[in-house]
């Protein structure tokens, strides 16, 4: 599959063979020159990994050889830099519901959705991601060698499946089909099928690459109103590409998986 500089929902839906929805507007940055495909990314098969982890991946970090000397520095750079500028919650083994990661980091009480039309629905969000990394070091995939285009090199990688979703507290949680935010609603509202994997994920990826929710930025519910950010805030000390593509082929069911890559400056 190819991607044209900014990949709209609609694009990708059509893509997929989901159909596109009425409102397609979501667009993630590109890299200069000509757009790479998903298989020039070597991505491993979801068999890689733990049979207890339910969905495909959405989300590929690639680290740059040159950034960390080993795989589990590279990690280290990512995990420790998007804890500290989103703000994440991390959380490690023995926790409930692990679907077979490494350890997961959150943030709760995102966007409070009010409505006294539904009262016994209403709930704020939270930004749910596990990671995964040991399975591919054990089955000698944490490395991978690419020649495209612009993306060239030796890079040590891992994976993370992110959410967006009812928080955790909340008797609903995690799903609402009717919630404006996580529900299937807006420009999902046509997708059948698991909420998880067509909403959810998307969802999650949206805010991890551009600091969104539906195109709208996203703030801490605190006295200060931060926004809570994304993986550009990494850009202040690596060069950062981000890369959105169509999902749902294969063994890869999410609806969008996104390839981030770090580059020395």
């Amino acid at each position: 599959m190819r991607i044209v500089k900014l990949l709209t929902v609609s694009a990708c839906l059509a893509t997929a063979g989901l159909g596109a929805p009425k409102a397609g507007h979501l667009a993630y940055a590109q890299p200069g020159g000509a757009a790479p495909s998903l298989d020039d990314f070597q991505l491993p098969p979801k068999t890689a990994f733990d049979r207890t982890m339910p969905r495909y991946p959405n989300v590929w970090f690639l680290v740059h050889t040159a950034l960390a000397p080993s795989h589990r520095d590279a990690v280290k750079l990512v995990t420790d830099g998007l804890r500290d500028s989103m703000r994440l919650r991390e959380y490690f083994p023995p926790f409930d519901n692990p679907e077979g990661c490494d350890f997961e980091a959150r943030i709760e009480h995102l966007q409070p959705w009010e409505d006294r039309t539904a009262r016994a629905l209403q709930h704020s969000h939270a930004f749910h991601m596990r990671y995964y990394y040991s399975a591919l070091a054990a089955n000698q995939l944490e490395q991978v060698t690419l020649n495209t285009r612009d993306l060239k090199g030796t890079f040590y990688r891992f994976a993370a499946s992110v959410h967006y979703e009812v928080e955790h507290s909340n008797p609903n949680h995690a799903d609402v089909e009717a919630c404006p935010i996580c529900g299937r609603t807006g420009e999902y509202r046509d997708l059948r099928g698991n909420l998880v994997e067509l909403v959810h994920d998307p969802l999650g990826l949206e805010l991890l690459l551009r600091g969104t929710i539906r195109d709208q930025r996203v703030q801490f519910e605190d006295y200060g109103q931060r926004e809570v950010g994304s993986i550009a805030a990494l850009g202040a000390r690596f060069r950062i590409n981000s890369l959105a593509f169509s999902g749902m082929t294969g063994d890869r069911n999410t609806l969008r998986i996104g390839v981030v890559t770090l580059h020395p400056r």
